[in-house]
């Protein structure tokens, strides 16, 4: 047996690899299990990420301590994970964008009111992202958590806002998509009580219609800032994270039916608040080519939680458009960064 070979230490190391090799496997099925259906399991997609780092780690140990054996069970694995999971990380690709009449950038970013809290120390946010736009000049831009201000006018000749009134003060705060072409139509999808959490604008560009939807799914409400190791209140964070993928089911089905009774080519943008191993990911990408998957680099971060990577932000686009182009940024101007994408349609 492998086992006997290994010291007392290596053989608990052993078990705990195997405890998390077998629970990366679990993962693999999370993204197939509905959250209406079967409730607070899923929540354990969140956790993905870890498990996957964690096996890379054991994976580099046993290569490193010279134990062929061992290093098999993390690898075939990752392996598995490779074919069967969307990318955690991505190497580096060729993001030469080939210019064309024919093309379509599109810009998301939750830009958390534009600091108008004063959460970062950062002054004149607004003022900055509007350069930030200014300068990338994608034609066209979709904003989650937007609230009007007059530091931030964009000088886009089309535009759709949408606002849901919030709180006491009924602080006005939404969804907004700018267009450098024309609107031809336009609305928002009421799925929860009170709140539009989907809006989409039909653009007109040359010859072509395309359908642009902005989203913002339902919130995790994790804060970063804040510790849940006592036993209630990780009780209680795993039911309302139950809770909340199940809004985002709510909000992923509308969307579904939305997009099955649009005629045109459609591109999808926005915070969806769950990462890439989850239900809402699966089942909002699969007729979609996410950017990032195809023209992406690294870790793809679009949200640090205590420093820990995540991509919670997206760009789908038309299996029919080719993707010639994603970006991310690091600005520090919000809890997100933004993402852009550039479609050949």
């Amino acid at each position: 047996m492998a086992l006997k070979k290994l010291s007392f230490l290596n053989k608990i190391l052993f078990l705990i690899n195997s405890l998390l090799a077998f629970a990366l496997i679990f993962a693999l099925f999370l993204p197939r299990l509905a959250p209406e259906d079967f409730g607070e399991i899923t929540v354990l997609s969140l956790l993905t990420p870890i498990l996957i780092l964690l096996n890379i780690i054991f994976l580099i140990y046993w290569i490193l301590a010279g134990f062929k054996k061992q290093l098999l069970q993390p690898f075939l694995v990752l392996v598995l994970t490779y074919f069967l999971l969307p990318y955690f990380y991505i190497f580096d690709q060729n993001d030469a964008v080939t210019l064309s009449k024919n093309n379509l950038s599109v810009l998301t970013y939750n830009v958390r009111k534009f600091n108008q809290y004063k959460w970062l120390a950062t002054e004149n946010v607004p003022e900055k992202i509007k350069k930030l736009i200014t300068v990338e000049a994608p034609d066209v831009v979709l904003l989650q958590e937007y609230t009007k201000t007059e530091q931030f006018r964009l000088n886009y000749p089309y535009s759709y806002n949408h606002y849901n009134k919030i709180g006491k003060n009924k602080v006005q705060t939404g969804l907004a998509i700018f267009s450098k072409y024309p609107i031809a139509n336009k609305a928002s999808l009421k799925v929860v009580k009170y709140n539009s959490s989907i809006i989409y604008a039909d653009i007109v560009k040359s010859n072509d219609t395309i359908r642009v939807y902005n989203f913002h799914l339902e919130s995790l409400g994790i804060d970063p800032k804040k510790n849940y190791y006592d036993y209630t209140k990780s009780k209680n964070i795993i039911k309302r994270l139950g809770n909340s993928f199940k809004t985002q089911q709510k909000e992923v089905i509308s969307l579904k039916e939305s997009i099955k009774n649009c005629p045109y080519k459609i591109v999808l943008g926005g915070d969806m608040n769950n990462n890439a191993f989850s239900w809402t990911y699966k089942n909002l990408q699969t007729d979609f080519t996410d950017s990032f998957s195809v023209m992406g680099n690294g870790f793809g971060t679009t949200y640090s939680f205590n420093g820990f990577p995540l991509r919670i932000d997206y760009i789908f686009a038309d299996k029919s458009m080719k993707v010639v182009s994603h970006k991310n940024y690091d600005l520090g101007l919000s809890d997100h960064n933004p993402i852009m994408a550039t479609m050949n349609l």
